[in-house]
């Protein structure tokens, strides 16, 4: 159902909507349908699932030529020091034992509830100033602050543009906003077929260490498979999964068990998993799995939610077996990069893999506790420092979407991996 009733700028005319199942056309005529962690049916499978304490909001603009924006929202609460520096987040765990609820507050998020290391921004030609003036584009971002006010939050964030939005949004949004690094996503490109492929182009230190690594996760009885759902098998999925989050030093959603099943479900062949299996004593257990979604021009491929068993995970080199199995899949299906997500920087650049800045926009309607938050900007939102890997022999040759990438700069699940 619809939610407040139609609001017009001077440009643009405004409306609130409580289900995506509202504004499909809109959707897809703003997002497009190639890239799976804008489309309309991954969200759909997100608010099918009804995520604990998750809110969603989707606004509408339209002139006179049709809908020119669609604009996801969601409310829900968040520690404020979830990416913040160690020696804050320890402070605040003190604190918390006195204190439970202390610096955790309720947020209005421009953007998805899934962490999919990019902003879900969807307006018709941003890059275009004639058409997105900073008076046209302030009066989206009065109206989600307005929608905010309405529903008692203070804090709005836009989630996770890439430099070449954020720069957009920082230029013509003014002081309203002030932009700050997220982390950063990971990014692999991938060696063509010609080259002989990853095993073949990276360097001869990495591929020992690739091999030594193999032959420990087979030592230890691990078989992998991918296979296109979960085959009944979620509540193990589900568990491995809060496994890891429960380890996680960044959380910033939390997803149940109907997630997996509702994202089976909307998206089809869009999306398989990857499984690492034990098998010992003539029984098998699920030690691995990894979600991953396909992007519909072949162009990336996104493992999007990991699970570890880790009783077994650290000495069975599982986790960087995943990894190559995901790697080794993407090639077999003839994509070109492989989006790694944030965290776990160490491994990725391992893997090959390089850094994508991603940035946070940050207000406040009360002027003062604004104010604040730009003060405290360095210990809330550090900068991280990723590290830099010559994985490969010859550097892999520019992914064949890479004009799409500038275009919609892309940055995973800050919870998992």
């Amino acid at each position: 159902m619809s939610g407040f009733s139609r609001i017009t700028s001077p440009e643009l005319t405004f409306q609130w909507h409580r289900s995506i199942a509202e504004i499909a056309a809109a959707w897809d005529a703003c997002f497009g349908r190639e890239s799976v962690l804008r489309s309309h049916a991954l969200h759909e499978a997100v608010e099918n699932a009804a995520l604990d304490h998750v809110e969603t909001h989707y606004l509408t603009g339209r002139d006179g030529e049709g809908v020119v924006c669609v604009v996801p929202c969601f409310a829900f609460k968040l520690s404020l020091v979830a990416v913040a520096s160690p020696w804050l987040q320890h402070m605040t765990d003190w604190i918390r034992k006195v204190i439970p609820g202390f610096l955790t507050v309720r947020l209005f998020v421009v953007g998805s509830a899934i962490s999919n290391g990019d902003d879900l921004l969807g307006f018709k030609d941003l890059a275009d100033e004639g058409l997105w003036s900073a008076e046209r584009l302030n009066s989206v971002f009065d109206e989600v602050r307005r929608q905010a006010k309405a529903l008692g939050i203070g804090m709005v964030v836009i989630k996770e543009p890439g430099k070449a939005t954020a720069d957009i949004l920082r230029a013509r949004l003014g002081p309203e906003f002030f932009f700050v690094e997220s982390l950063p996503a990971m990014f692999l490109r991938l060696p063509g077929k010609e080259s002989g492929g990853y095993a073949v182009a990276i360097n001869t230190h990495y591929r020992g260490k690739m091999k030594k690594r193999k032959a420990v996760c087979a030592e230890n009885g691990v078989t992998w498979s991918v296979v296109p759902n979960s085959k009944g098998r979620e509540a193990e999925i589900y568990h491995l999964y809060q496994e890891v989050l429960e380890r996680s030093h960044s959380v910033f959603e939390r997803l149940n068990q109907a997630f997996f099943k509702e994202v089976e479900r909307m998206l089809g062949d869009d999306a398989f998993y990857v499984m690492g299996a034990q098998q010992a004593g003539g029984s098998e257990r699920l030690v691995a799995c990894e979600l991953v979604l396909c992007d519909r021009d072949g162009g990336t491929i996104h493992p999007l939610y990991s699970g570890f068993d880790y009783r077994f995970k650290r000495d069975s080199n599982v986790y960087f077996n995943m990894f190559y199995r995901v790697i080794e899949e993407a090639e077999r299906r003839g994509f070109s990069r492989v989006h790694l997500g944030q965290t776990c920087y160490e491994v990725k650049a391992e893997l090959g893999a390089k850094r994508v800045p991603l940035y946070l926009g940050i207000h406040h309607g009360n002027p003062w506790v604004h104010w604040l938050l730009w003060q405290l900007r360095k210990a809330l939102f550090p900068t991280t420092a990723v590290p830099e890997r010559e994985v490969f022999g010859v550097p892999p040759p520019p992914a064949k979407n890479a004009a799409q990438a500038r275009r919609q700069p892309a940055g995973t699940a800050h919870a998992v991996k």
